[in-house]
């Protein structure tokens, strides 16, 4: 296999978000984006004066439990079924806003800026195990499914380490092109 032959097929994924990386596709993005944070996720909150397990950093099997009780049957059932629907569907929309905004930042395809740029498809993953985990931990209770709550908290925090890297590692590089742009139009 030549070289040119072994680098296409080690950064499909890579050459695909390349593809559709531009200008635009990021402007739609960032409007979905927005769309779910101002609009969708606003019109869900307030049912339950308790922070949903996905937004807390980690969790014991304790904790989830009692915050599960906490909801009540109405609010269970709807988060329930917007984790499985919405919580699906923004994950996808960030994990694509991220790689292709770090595509256009990158201009590469080297093996550093190939996992630099698939990092937000690895959190979109721990956020759908993390979502599967909510879910059935919601739809068995009064069971309690402690190995399950773990699991789930494990898969909670590295969403959140990772989010945590890809939002500083697109804040630095969007800053460094700021500023390359703001020294060559100043010069």
């Amino acid at each position: 296999m030549s070289k040119t032959q072994h680098n296409e097929s080690t950064f499909r994924p890579c050459l695909w978000v390349g593809k559709i990386s531009r200008l635009p596709v990021l402007w739609v993005l960032i409007g979905l984006y927005l769309v779910f944070v101002l609009v969708l996720f606003p019109a869900l909150g307030g049912e339950s004066g308790a922070i949903p397990l996905d937004l807390m950093f980690s969790y014991s099997p304790e904790q989830a439990f009692e915050r599960i009780e906490s909801y009540g049957p109405q609010v269970r059932h709807s988060y329930a079924i917007s984790a499985m629907t919405l919580d699906v569907a923004y994950p996808l929309t960030y994990s694509l806003l991220f790689s292709v905004w770090l595509t256009l930042l990158l201009k590469s395809n080297s093996r550093v800026a190939c996992v630099i740029r698939t990092l937000p498809f690895v959190i979109l993953i721990f956020d759908l195990l993390e979502n599967s985990g909510i879910v059935m931990m919601l739809v068995s209770y009064p069971q309690r499914l402690d190995m399950l709550a773990s699991a789930t908290s494990l898969a909670t925090s590295l969403k959140w380490v990772l989010a945590g890297t890809v939002i500083l590692l697109t804040l630095i590089l969007s800053l460094y092109r700021f500023l390359r742009l703001f020294v060559r139009c100043s010069t």
